[in-house]
């Protein structure tokens, strides 16, 4: 997968795992973004606090998104190849890159902004588990623009929607 994609597909974990919260939309029982996280987790880990918000809030979301898709030969935001979970690692180790992601998850506002500018296409009134592709479009741009614009839609109408990809649907 390609640098800026990994780093695209990052940005849009962190917006839909902060947007997902308790807080915000409500969509997994989570506050790893939350106002307290900071001050509880930065003296566990001082120097890499932001990718264990990150770790944890994914932790929350990949267990509700695999409660209502199921597991197994299906991949969704949260739960991808291990190749492109050891480079979204691995990019979370970057100061740059982090300071991106921390503008992206300041407010509501800014998360919804980014999920929205590759908005691809209007959005119908999907809910619950909505199959995207297959396995095979994981590594296309474009396939992650549209599950973007789903979430984006979902999150506006205040309705949970779970993108996944696999071979059959």
């Amino acid at each position: 997968m390609q640098p800026e994609h990994l780093e695209n597909v990052a940005a849009m974990r962190a917006a839909v795992g902060f947007l997902g919260e308790k807080e915000q939309a409500g969509w997994w029982p989570s506050s790893f973004f939350g106002i307290g996280s900071t001050a509880f987790l930065s003296p566990l880990f001082p120097r890499t606090h932001f990718l264990a918000q990150c770790q944890g809030v994914t932790c929350a979301a990949s267990r509700k998104h695999d409660e209502r898709i199921g597991v197994g030969q299906v991949y969704h935001l949260f739960r991808l190849p291990e190749d492109i979970e050891q480079g979204i690692h691995h990019l979370l180790h970057s100061v740059d890159i982090v300071d991106r992601l921390k503008e992206i998850v300041g407010d509501q506002a800014a998360a919804l902004r980014f999920l929205q500018k590759d908005t691809v296409e209007a959005m119908n009134r999907e809910i619950g588990p909505t199959y995207m592709a297959p396995i095979s479009s994981l590594r296309d741009p474009r396939f992650w623009g549209k599950v973007a614009a789903k979430y984006s839609s979902g999150f506006d109408r205040g309705s949970e929607i779970y993108p996944y990809f696999a071979d059959r649907k």
